[in-house]
């Protein structure tokens, strides 16, 4: 699968061609979202199967709601990801399935095992102490560094400023550093 990074405008007019039947155009916002929206998932729920049911439930709901995106109320990056936390917390509604916070140490199996393995104990500790955050904390810590997402997409996707989230993620990070440290 090729990785398209789409600017939002791009994003917002190949939304417009698929609200018209443009395969191409959804083909294009699959590539660009999915990889971000599995590791979204994925870190959320500690288990591949059901990240990826998750990540294809979200552009199943993206292909049957198209026609209620509308570019006057917001971008396109904000409406695919309310979509993602929305399917999430129904997600956890219905399996009842126990929060990122509340699971016991089973992040190795997010990891790749084709990395080094001193990168995967890494990883693995940095998720260790990202259960720890509060559950908005978590949220906020997927997004950034797991979906890669802009400061300008958080903001758009939680109503919080960028100034803001620049300050919770410097804070996440300095939590991070001193429990590794420890």
């Amino acid at each position: 699968m090729q990785v398209y990074n789409i600017d939002q405008s791009r994003l917002t007019d190949c939304a417009l061609k698929m609200q018209r039947g443009d395969l191409e155009a959804g083909e294009k916002i699959f590539d660009h979202y999915s990889p971000k929206i599995f590791r979204f998932a994925m870190v959320r729920v500690l288990n591949r199967e059901i990240a990826e049911d998750l990540t294809q439930e979200v552009f199943l709901k993206v292909v049957n709601r198209i026609e209620t995106f509308e570019p006057s109320k917001g971008s396109f990056s904000a409406w695919i990801w309310q979509i993602t936390k929305n399917t999430l917390k129904d997600h956890y509604a219905k399996k009842k399935t126990i929060p990122l916070s509340d699971i016991v140490p089973e992040s190795k199996y997010f990891i790749d095992k084709k990395n080094d393995p001193d990168q995967r104990l890494q990883i693995y500790e940095v998720l260790k102490v990202a259960r720890e955050f509060s559950e908005e904390e978590q949220e906020i810590f997927s997004l950034r560094y797991m979906s890669d997402l802009s400061y300008k997409n958080l903001s758009e996707m939680t109503g919080k400023s960028e100034v803001a989230l620049r300050v919770v993620v410097h804070r996440l990070n300095k939590k991070i550093r001193k429990a590794l440290n420890d």
